[in-house]
């Protein structure tokens, strides 16, 4: 009745306060409406909040479909949103990387949780153990499901091992480009790893660079050294043999497995890993780049020559390993 009685009155600012007032009493509005429309300030203070929101999630959304556009240089209009409608329908997957942008102390307020949002790194994750149960469960009441997953693992299987072969083919590649590819990418070393352990550091003065964990228990080491080594192979007398370098890798990791032995006890009571059964693979070389007048089958006969006295290591090239799972995935696609 007041609202009606000023509104009559040509008050008309007077009649919608009112008016909103009795929403607000009747559950009609939240209080936070009223106080942006009559607490003093908190207009300009909740529009400011709300570009600081806008222009993070326009230059994140930016980073998106930068990162996208890399992996899909051919991609159109249609497929960037349609990509950009699926991130964000599955927000519990993202979390907080690890680079630290930059040094900032931050208060746990409002204002400044949009500075910490523009200033950390997001990333995108597709690991998780529950995220892929509730995943499975869903896809499971789709007809032919099986064979999509089946079709999706192939896929992404193929496109990283394109990134591998790209990386392994450059003269350039560095051992830390060469393990950004591999890494978490276990099925490339026979599928019978359930993880990558996350902790490199299990022994004293030793970093591995892959370690992985078998599904029986046993800790596999993969030691990686630059696919670029123009004297892989070596002719002493008259049979080719494995040079001087190939022979360093293999003896760096003979040392990691001996320091894992003797810290046995203490890495099984800190991180509950059995270091007894402890083997490692060494990567090295690629036969594409040896100097040497030798064919990849007398490459790979003297790297077989050279396996053939070792005990719980392997050593091997990227050449053997891409064509490994070359026939792993060939199989897959039948």
């Amino acid at each position: 009745m007041a609202a009606l009685a000023a509104g009559q009155a040509d008050e008309a600012t007077i009649s919608d306060r009112l008016t909103d007032f009795a929403e607000y009493a009747a559950g009609g509005i939240p209080v936070t409406v009223l106080e942006t429309l009559y607490q003093p300030g908190r207009r300009e203070s909740d529009e400011h909040h709300m570009r600081l929101l806008l222009q993070v999630g326009l230059q994140r959304s930016t980073e998106l479909l930068t990162e996208f556009t890399k992996h899909r240089p051919d991609a159109s209009a249609s497929d960037a949103r349609r990509w950009l409608r699926d991130v964000t329908r599955k927000m519990e997957r993202w979390r907080i990387g690890e680079d630290r942008l930059g040094g900032v102390k931050l208060q746990r307020n409002f204002a400044d949780h949009m500075t910490w949002l523009s200033r950390i790194q997001l990333v995108l994750t597709d690991d998780d153990p529950k995220l892929s149960a509730e995943f499975a469960e869903e896809l499971a009441e789709v007809p032919g499901a099986d064979a999509l997953a089946q079709a999706v693992q192939w896929h992404r299987r193929r496109t990283a091992l394109d990134r591998l072969r790209a990386v392994v083919d450059a003269p350039e590649s560095t051992e830390g480009q060469i393990h950004d590819e591999l890494k978490k990418q276990t099925w490339i070393f026979g599928g019978r790893y359930v993880e990558e352990l996350a902790r490199r550091r299990l022994a004293p003065g030793d970093e591995l660079d892959i370690p992985l964990l078998r599904g029986d228990g046993a800790l596999h080491v993969v030691e990686l050294k630059k696919a670029n080594v123009p004297r892989l192979i070596e002719k002493p007398r008259s049979h080719p043999s494995v040079g001087i370098e190939v022979h360093r890798a293999m003896t760096q990791a003979a040392n990691y497995l001996r320091s894992l032995d003797e810290n046995r006890a203490q890495i099984l009571a800190t991180h509950g890993i059995e270091c007894r059964r402890a083997f490692a693979t060494v990567l090295i070389g690629h036969p594409s780049f040896d100097a040497g007048p030798y064919t990849p089958e007398e490459i790979s006969e003297a790297f077989r020559t050279y396996n053939a006295t070792l005990s719980r290591i392997e050593v091997i090239t990227y050449g053997d390993l891409i064509e490994s799972a070359e026939r792993t995935l060939a199989l897959d696609a039948q």
